[in-house]
């Protein structure tokens, strides 16, 4: 059966899953919308034009383009936004968000698909550092909401960046230098000088080059100190977004981190990224693009954060037991009383309660075994004794413990049940 395996670097989501990562992306959007950003939904499909206009060479080569015509699938959701926000008119700042699949033709790892959900939050229409503030204070209330603690966020500015370009003379190699360094927690220093070898930097440019980014300071004070010699304005924005997190939100665990690069070539600004896991890479990322909107139509200030479904589900899932969707099993016990069943269904739907009856007309053990099978909470059984008066028996298939309940006992029982889940 393998010809009828999934594309590589694609996946199926078993239901399991899929009620996970629906729980996750629904935590996402509670936060996201709270702190009113609206929803936008752009199309799958873009012109090739469009996204190629300044997303940088590497991304170009992992498109996924439709044979024979314009199109490909889109390889973020920030380009289609920037379309969108550079032709149409709203009120400024522009806030929202979008949590959708994308694709990347790249080497599928740990973490890293070829399909892959983003759930994106973007500002449209104003310079100021509170905007980055923000929108990593919401990123890691998300986190905080979703169970994670201990994460790092990690700020540089690509004014700097550009400022060492420019200071050792190699300004026109820019988008080799910075595809180069972006590589260099994957693939190591080395890995990286050779690269930047290959690109037409000299081996001691090269060296020079590894040295200024790699030039960590046990402070963020020293940092921005060592920042101001390649760029002053991307230092004084640095230091305004740190005292902006730390005196206004109380985020303490932000480092400015002299090698982050974000490959994407639209950044103009401050980038950042948040990191949970030390063997799993970053779980969020975004950065400044003021000039990304010019390219669409009409010019405007934008910043985003990208948070990484599926990175984030590799690490909050890993051991977790599997769950049902389905509160309750109603049983059964004798086919002329199916129709009872239908009805006692509707009225715990009507409740907000998730039920199924026996589709395949078993007996009462089969019913149970499918049920548990599916880690199905509760089943009523419905049988002539129930049906006449009125009571049912609820039994708790995790303990095994029964009731006998009228309709309305049942439902604050399994509510109750259900809002521990």
């Amino acid at each position: 059966m393998a010809e009828f395996q999934t594309p590589k670097g694609m996946k199926d989501w078993s239901g399991t899953e899929m009620m996970a990562r629906q729980k996750m992306i629904d935590t996402i959007a509670s936060v996201y919308k709270s702190w009113g950003y609206q929803p936008l939904s752009t199309p799958a499909i873009e012109m090739e034009k469009t996204l190629t206009a300044k997303a940088g060479d590497e991304i170009a080569g992992q498109l996924f383009k439709i044979e024979e015509s314009e199109y490909a699938l889109r390889f973020d959701l920030t380009v289609g936004t920037a379309r969108f926000a550079a032709n149409n008119s709203m009120p400024k700042p522009y806030k929202r968000y979008c949590i959708a699949p994308v694709w990347r033709r790249e080497e599928p790892q740990k973490g890293r698909l070829r399909e892959f959900l983003q759930a994106d939050a973007d500002i449209v229409g104003s310079p100021s550092m509170r905007c980055e503030a923000e929108l990593i204070a919401l990123a890691c209330q998300s986190l905080e909401k979703l169970g994670f603690s201990g994460f790092k966020v990690l700020l540089n500015n690509r004014k700097i960046l550009s400022g060492i370009v420019k200071t050792l003379g190699v300004e026109k190699k820019e988008g080799v230098v910075l595809r180069a360094l972006d590589k260099l927690d994957k693939i190591g220093k080395e890995a990286v000088a050779s690269e930047l070898e290959k690109g037409g930097i000299s081996k001691k440019m090269a060296n020079e080059l590894m040295n200024s980014v790699l030039e960590r300071q046990e402070t963020n004070e020293t940092a921005l100190e060592i920042a101001k010699k390649y760029s002053q304005e991307g230092a004084n924005e640095l230091e305004a977004l740190l005292k902006l997190l730390r005196n206004d939100y109380g985020i303490l665990n932000v480092y400015v981190e002299p090698s982050l690069v974000r490959g994407l070539g639209y950044y103009t600004g401050p980038i950042f990224e948040i990191k949970a896991s030390d063997d799993i890479g970053s779980v969020a990322g975004g950065g400044r693009y003021d000039n990304l909107l010019g390219l669409y139509g009409q010019n405007d200030f934008a910043v985003g954060i990208s948070l990484g479904i599926e990175r984030l589900f590799a690490i909050r899932n890993q051991g977790a037991d599997p769950t049902s969707q389905t509160d309750v099993m109603i049983v059964c016990l004798e086919e002329k009383y199916y129709a009872e069943c239908v009805t006692l269904a509707n009225r715990l739907r009507q409740a907000g309660i998730n039920v199924e009856t026996d589709l395949n007309e078993r007996k009462m053990r089969g019913q149970l075994e499918y049920a548990n099978a599916c880690k199905i909470l509760f089943a009523i059984i419905m049988g002539k004794k129930e049906v006449e008066s009125g009571l049912y028996t609820l039994k708790n298939l995790n303990s095994g413990e029964q009731k006998e309940l009228n309709l309305e006992q049942a439902i604050e029982n399994i509510l109750e049940k259900k809002e521990m889940k």
